[in-house]
């Protein structure tokens, strides 16, 4: 940025909002070329709505990119922390990471919510506390990273936001019905049911089979000496069969 920029402020952006987003930089360790562009990530489509004039523009584009954006890097981190790991616990790994649930959590910690610009009837009936906005904007931020300072920029603050997850990702990846709802969640689809299709053996070694059923459909089917491990099979089969894969 010029020294006459910095002077003369950002076009479009107030001078309140230029230094609460100046803070933002601060937390997220990048300095945008284009601050308008970090305005614009965390505009909700209700406030572009509302606007009489058409020229506030809304974080929803940058959405879709910031998406993919944030799935190819981690995916990238994910294949340099163990090149040669199973591709299926890899992408259960993935599917957590980038879940809504986990997204909004990034959010919050560096203080996303509260910069949120939302339309008032938005405002009104609790906008702000949406953590599905949370995660939009945390991805459309990706997205500004990735249009202002390219590739180098985007990967920076995904490796730096991800450097614990990623490390502590191993054991939690074995919790699938926990990586099965979190990646249904994000996808916007209900929780899956887990019934019990049968039970066999003798009292003292039972075997049951369970169901996940996902929007009253049969998706995959479990077994084991618990109810609980055998739910913990069909969602990991479930798993498998959602991110078009097969762990070895």
């Amino acid at each position: 940025m010029t020294d006459r920029h910095a002077q003369d402020g950002v076009r479009g952006v107030g001078p309140d909002r230029e230094e609460r987003l100046r803070a933002l930089e601060q937390r997220i360790g990048y300095r945008f070329r284009d601050l308008a562009l970090l305005d614009r990530a965390l505009t909700h489509t209700s406030r572009a709505n509302e606007d009489l004039t058409g020229t506030v523009r809304h974080n929803e584009a940058l959405e879709f990119l910031g998406d993919a954006v944030l799935g190819l890097v981690v995916t990238d981190l994910l294949h340099r922390r163990d090149p040669e790991g199973p591709e299926g616990a890899k992408s259960r790994t993935r599917a957590h990471l980038v879940a809504a649930p986990t997204l909004a959590t990034r959010a919050e910690e560096i203080g996303l919510p509260e910069l949120l610009l939302l339309g008032r009837g938005e405002e009104k009936t609790g906008g702000r506390k949406k953590a599905a906005l949370w995660a939009d904007a945390y991805e459309a931020l990706v997205a500004a990273l990735y249009l202002d300072g390219g590739l180098e920029a985007a990967h920076r603050f995904v490796r730096d936001e991800f450097a614990r997850d990623l490390e502590d990702a191993a054991p939690r990846v074995h919790d699938h019905k926990s990586v099965l709802q979190e990646l249904l969640q994000g996808r916007g689809q209900p929780v899956p049911d887990y019934p019990v299709s049968a039970e066999e053996g003798p009292s003292h070694r039972r075997r049951f089979r369970v169901q996940c059923v996902i929007e009253g459909r049969v998706v995959s089917e479990g077994e084991g000496f618990s109810k609980k491990e055998a739910q913990q099979e069909a969602a990991r089969k479930a798993l498998e069969r959602l991110m078009g894969v097969e762990e070895p």
